[in-house]
């Protein structure tokens, strides 16, 4: 989730070129990160030390950690913990920005504190980005404190992390009555608790998530890539049915529904969310009465 943050915000800010962003992207995807890199920014290690290990590196046959070891920088347990963060999205773009000479770790650390003043974040919140921890996220994109519609929108963004893409970020959630796009893939459910979720999107970009989630190629928005999108819909709606009923509540699921040049329109209001997969835009639509 990070990468797409804080990458459409180097993009929209002009900092890097939307190519950089797909170079880096690629780059990331296929490269673990330098546990050199995650020391320095962890504080564990200056970079004259960090540099110091990665030149030792090279001329020895060991691993940078025997090595900082050896040279007293850091015990196994910080090597152990610095392994536990090769993983994190965060870094994984941060070297992918300096290994590219896109941009260096200061004009990164620079960009940073600019992304974060001017989205005015809280350092709690940019650790979540960071993190990609969804659920201290959402209060701050929905702008509520329903527990009910918190939880369905946290299951949708984990399932698309999980089934769909891991290259996800949200934008904030506006709250309507009426609500019309050229595709809408949803489903509704009744019972202990009534309204609906899916996803739509007034172009093709929709098929970002009826390729993750099918893993196949669709030419064009028709009826197959729609039964996928609505497939997915219908997979988070039943696991928040599963969810629901080890604590005593029932739902059922109506049919999914897909409809084009439509218009959805409640007596209550539902919550629209606009959601990026790789930079491809729908939006993650949720009621719950």
């Amino acid at each position: 989730m990070f990468s797409q943050f804080f990458g459409s915000y180097l993009v929209k800010t002009k900092k890097i070129s939307t190519e950089q962003f797909a170079s880096c992207m690629e780059y990331a995807k296929a490269s673990r990160v330098k546990l050199g890199l995650i020391a320095e920014d962890e504080g564990m290690l200056t970079r004259q030390q960090a540099n110091e290990l990665n030149f030792l590196q090279m001329q020895s046959d060991k691993r940078f950690g025997d090595l900082a070891i050896e040279k007293g920088y850091l015990t196994e347990s910080d090597i152990s913990y610095l392994i536990g963060l090769q993983g994190s999205p965060y870094f994984s773009f941060v070297q992918a920005l300096q290994d590219n000479d896109i941009m260096d770790r200061d004009q990164i650390r620079n960009s940073l504190e600019s992304y974060q003043k001017e989205s005015g974040f809280s350092d709690e919140i940019m650790d979540a980005i960071k993190n990609g921890d969804i659920e201290k996220l959402l209060p701050v994109f929905l702008e509520t404190e329903d527990e009910k519609l918190l939880n369905l929108a946290g299951l949708a963004l984990r399932n698309i992390i999980r089934f769909v893409s891991s290259y996800l970020r949200i934008d904030k959630a506006v709250y309507v009555k009426s609500f019309s796009a050229r595709y809408i893939a949803y489903q509704k459910t009744v019972g202990d608790r009534n309204g609906f979720l899916g996803f739509s999107c007034d172009n093709d970009d929709i098929l970002s998530i009826a390729e993750g989630f099918a893993n196949e190629s669709f030419d064009e928005v028709d009826e197959d890539a729609l039964d996928a999108v609505a497939e997915f819909t219908n997979c988070v709606n039943g696991l928040y049915a599963a969810e629901l009923s080890y604590k005593g509540t029932s739902i059922d699921m109506l049919p999914p529904e897909i409809l084009s040049d439509a218009t959805i329109e409640e007596d209550t209001e539902f919550c629209v969310v606009p959601i990026y997969i790789e930079n491809k835009k729908s939006h993650l639509i949720i009621k719950i009465d």
